[in-house]
């Protein structure tokens, strides 16, 4: 990475130093939660549960060669993070 030497050789310009702080802040409300996305978390954990339900009668039943927390765990993380993040947003 190079250097840019060629501002230290000109003058300074005292305005310069003048525009960079910060003249106004605005501070907005926090967004509202929505009972329609706070439904649809709803029924995308019942799903998750209906799938993973699924899952594990599907791998006992057909008696599988691998362990169901296979789909399952990778599911309810993905679950959990959306669920998370949708509450932190704030």
């Amino acid at each position: 990475m190079f250097a840019n030497f060629l501002p230290s050789r000109r003058p300074e310009d005292a305005s310069a130093h003048e525009r960079a702080f910060v003249r106004e802040v605005t501070v907005k409300r926090p967004v509202q939660r929505s009972r329609r996305s706070e439904l649809l978390i709803a029924i995308g954990w019942i799903c998750v549960f209906a799938k993973c339900w699924g899952s594990f009668w599907l791998v006992e039943h057909y008696q599988m060669p691998f362990s169901a927390w296979w789909i399952a765990l990778p599911t309810l993380a993905a679950a959990a993070l959306c669920t998370w993040v949708y509450l932190r947003r704030n």
